[in-house]
């Protein structure tokens, strides 16, 4: 092998050395999932537990009725699935009424009332309820009705 010969390999290499040097790195694209949206308004609602504690009812009423904003939106074309997210919009609306009136926000309070408690008159459980589920959403209409008759549940 001659100098030439060398020279010119030499140069090849040095030349392919340098342009691989001279790329742009790889990008690397890191994909952060949002929480689910049921998750969110489950996460909302379980934060909420501090509020209610220290008797801050109006944050608290405030906190549990986007929950229910979250879960209305959350409900999608799955029959189960969108009865559950209306179902827990209604319940948290119903909590943020009972809240509001806890808090001495009456009009508020029978709004989020009604709102829940319509959600939760026209919803029908899907076939396969369990029949402690099925105990639970009676005895959260019965509680809804007696609020809707002046006889709230305090907090």
């Amino acid at each position: 092998m001659n100098i030439v010969q060398f020279t010119k390999i030499a140069t090849v290499f040095f030349v392919a050395v340098l342009s691989a040097c001279a790329q742009h790195p790889q990008t690397r694209i890191v994909y952060r999932h949002a929480p689910a949206c049921t998750d969110r308004a489950t996460t909302t609602i379980a934060e909420n537990v501090s509020a209610i504690a220290a008797r801050r009812y109006a944050l608290a009423s405030s906190a549990a009725e986007r929950a229910a904003r979250i879960s209305l939106a959350c409900a999608t074309d799955d029959t189960a699935a969108q009865f559950d997210d209306r179902w827990r919009a209604a319940n948290a609306l119903v909590v943020a009424a009972e809240l509001a009136h806890q808090a001495n926000n009456v009009p508020r309070a029978h709004r989020l009332l009604h709102e829940g408690y319509a959600i939760m008159h026209t919803l029908r459980p899907p076939d396969h309820t369990s029949a402690l589920t099925s105990t639970l959403i009676a005895q959260k209409l019965d509680t809804a009705r007696r609020d809707m008759q002046g006889q709230w549940a305090y907090w």
